[in-house]
């Protein structure tokens, strides 16, 4: 073993956190919950790590800003404005690409300005406002 790194600090604490609690682990719970248990820390879930670095992006055209006036510099950009409301997804969308990925799809529905489909990545319902100016 290196000996620099007995000299770490978090290291140690590491592992005198893993000798003290290794009882604890369970060969029948998740790994990751093993190790928060022995380890005495809290782990990111999946979901968090993914909202911090991927949520930014649009789900169908992949970019952070959508370009609406291909004349006027990054004033005219559109940020993701819209979620998917699965926990397990939450999957971001420009909704002006969301509506055009709905209106392509037969079995979504219109009523009242407002599309009713699923979401590209999880197919929980989603429910979306036609902005009739850009139609």
């Amino acid at each position: 073993e290196h000996p620099k790194l007995f000299q770490n600090p978090a290291i140690n604490s590491l592992r005198q956190k893993w000798h003290r609690n290794e009882k604890k682990w369970s060969k029948d719970k998740p790994i990751a919950e093993n190790l928060s248990s022995v380890l005495e820390i809290r782990l990111p879930s999946p979901l968090d790590t993914e909202r911090t670095t991927q949520t930014l992006d649009c789900g169908i055209c992949y970019a952070e800003f959508l370009r609406i006036d291909e004349e006027v510099a990054e004033q005219s950009c559109s940020k993701t404005d819209f979620m998917c409301d699965n926990a397990n997804c939450g999957r971001a969308f420009h909704s002006i690409c969301l509506v055009e990925w709905l209106q392509s799809i037969t079995t979504t529905r219109r009523s009242y300005g407002v599309l009713f489909g699923n979401c590209p990545y999880c197919s929980v319902p989603v429910a979306v406002r036609v902005n009739n100016k850009r139609e």
